[in-house]
């Protein structure tokens, strides 16, 4: 006798096998797992540093920019509104740099730990590109200078090293110095920090299995 003929209900087998399929997917998802206060702390503490140092960059090309239009275009130079335009344009491009360098870094995309771990490896992505840019930026000026020297020999130009420039040289050369120790010192921070979020990481992965 068929279970309508005896007048028990049937059973739908395909909604059981549904709510069986939605368990087996519940029972799989990640767990979330608390994002420690160390790692939240630290994302902070960078983005405030970052923030910081946005305006203080900001402030500085504003003065240098204004600073040297202006003694460019009041100096006794035949070219100085070349100079003047040679200041607005390695300022322009620095900023422009700036900005776009520190697109998407100043908040996490999910309030996980992973989130904030992939943000902080994103920030060490963009101080090692910054670095980077910081060498182009000076080697790209120590062409511009060779190039404006070269053509001032041909009085196109008033010449930036005035005498046979051995003055000049040795500031580059004291200045080039200086970046490269601070470069090294630059690096050592970034490797130190990429250190740090592999710490975190095994944590993190340490405290999931637990939690399984």
């Amino acid at each position: 006798m068929s279970e309508q003929e005896s007048g028990k209900p049937a059973i739908d087998q395909g909604a059981d096998d549904g709510l069986q399929e939605l368990a087996n997917l519940w029972q799989q998802a990640p767990v979330a797992v608390p994002v420690p206060e160390a790692i939240r702390a630290q994302v902070r503490r960078q983005e405030r540093r970052m923030r910081l140092y946005a305006w203080l960059e900001w402030i500085a090309s504003i003065v240098i920019g204004v600073g040297g239009v202006y003694l460019m275009l009041n100096s006794e130079v035949g070219d100085a509104p070349w100079r003047a335009l040679l200041v607005v344009l390695l300022l322009a491009w620095a900023m422009a740099f700036s900005v776009s360098n520190r697109r998407g870094i100043w908040e996490p995309l999910e309030e996980s730990v992973r989130g904030y771990l992939d943000l902080a490896r994103l920030r060490l992505v963009r101080k090692r590109r910054m670095l980077r840019f910081a060498w182009l930026f000076f080697i790209a000026e120590l062409g511009i200078f060779a190039v404006w020297q070269w053509l001032s020999g041909f009085g196109w130009l008033e010449p930036i090293f005035v005498g046979d420039g051995h003055f000049a040289l040795s500031w580059i050369a004291v200045f080039a110095l200086a970046m490269g120790v601070w470069s090294l010192w630059y690096w050592r921070r970034i490797k130190s920090s990429e250190q740090q979020i592999a710490e975190w990481q095994q944590e993190n992965i340490a405290a999931t299995e637990n939690k399984l």
